[in-house]
């Protein structure tokens, strides 16, 4: 069963000699997303729109699904800003841009 993301984000990598990845990745990537407003650090799917593999110094369209971010959800906003991470280590940045679903559980049809 795939999981329907929770929003959409514009996200950019920083390039390696600025901290950020050293090889490119490629989309179902998962790291470590932080919003600045929020200590919690939640673990993020991401499958990236209109490529497969995205470089150092990339900025792309990313769907996001969070795992197990229940209390998170309902705090999430189009335009807020997030943080990529990597054991501890920024390694990019984004702003959310839509949001599919901000309920933890969603009505069935």
């Amino acid at each position: 069963m795939e999981k329907k993301p929770h929003f959409k984000a514009t996200l950019t990598y920083l390039k390696t000699e600025d901290g950020g990845i050293v090889t490119p990745v490629s989309s179902g990537f998962r790291t470590i997303i932080k919003f600045p407003d929020d200590m919690q650090e939640i673990i993020a799917h991401q499958t990236f729109i209109d490529t497969e593999i995205v470089f150092p110094g990339d900025t792309v369209s990313a769907d996001i699904y969070l795992l197990q971010a229940d209390e998170m959800l309902e705090k999430i906003y189009a335009g807020q800003d997030l943080d990529l991470l990597i054991n501890s280590i920024v390694i990019g940045n984004g702003i959310i841009t839509h949001i599919y679903s901000n309920k933890v559980n969603p009505p069935k049809p």
